[in-house]
């Protein structure tokens, strides 16, 4: 007599305590892990998924960069896409953290993997998004095999030291005809004050993580000084838990072929 199979109920309970897992900790994304069954995120960007991102991204290579727990690079490949990358880091030490705090948050962590929660969240979605593991200034289409068809770029210029640097960069890997979604944090008062001037607050006294809050034209200076073309802008404010709650602003932007390549 054959001894019973008992790999697929195995496979159910791994499921549902990875499941259980997912759902009992705090998460940065707001992601659908199972039907019906969300995380519980800082940020939750389902209501405004549709004004950011096409319908269908059928048959287009998509990027998501600075990825951390997943919710554009499912996103997209949700919208059909043929392919998902998406960059994050290796570990948080090769963040570009202000270097007085560097100290003191490497000793809390600094160690750790920013994609452990994106790997959970892959797993219970069966998702096939491939993870490029580079920082910001180093993408290119080598360290990401580019080029990509729609590339999101979400909340992540704030902190680097040199977003217009890393803009250029991520502009080596947008294939011809390609656009890229940059969403980010505006400061309100900047913005008012200073509509058609480019300007930025330095918040490195006094955030952990952060270099810089952009006006509305600083952000719109940024990418013209990198070499985009602005097609489409959106303002919304994100769904958040506490401060987070910030207004932002969407461009879809597109490589100026004018433009000086990065040197």
């Amino acid at each position: 007599m054959p001894s019973p199979d008992t790999s697929a109920p195995a496979a159910t309970e791994d499921r549902e305590a990875l499941l259980a897992e997912a759902l009992g900790r705090p998460w940065y994304h707001t992601i659908e892990v199972a039907p019906g069954r969300f995380t519980d995120g800082t940020v939750d960007h389902r209501e405004m998924t549709p004004k950011l991102l096409p319908a269908s991204l059928a048959g287009k290579r998509c990027l998501d960069v600075g990825t951390f727990d997943g919710y554009f690079a499912f996103a997209m490949e949700e919208r059909g896409a043929a392919e998902v990358a998406a960059v994050d880091l290796e570990t948080f030490d090769q963040a570009e953290w202000p270097p007085r705090n560097r100290p003191r948050l490497l000793a809390s962590g600094g160690d750790a993997e920013p994609g452990e929660r994106f790997k959970i969240a892959a797993r219970l979605r069966g998702s096939d998004v491939r993870r490029a593991l580079t920082p910001i200034h180093l993408i290119s289409p080598e360290t990401v095999g580019g080029p990509f068809d729609h590339v999101v770029l979400s909340d992540l210029l704030l902190h680097v030291r040199d977003p217009v640097g890393a803009l250029e960069a991520v502009r080596t890997v947008i294939a011809p005809g390609g656009r890229l979604l940059v969403a980010e944090e505006v400061n309100i008062r900047l913005s008012i004050a200073s509509p058609r001037r480019a300007a930025a607050k330095l918040q490195t006294g006094w955030t952990d993580y952060g270099w810089w809050q952009a006006n509305v034209a600083g952000l719109w200076q940024w990418l013209h000084q990198a070499g985009f073309r602005i097609e489409k802008r959106a303002f919304y404010t994100l769904n958040a838990k506490g401060a987070m709650k910030r207004l932002h602003v969407a461009f879809e932007v597109t490589p100026d072929p004018s433009a000086p390549q990065a040197g």
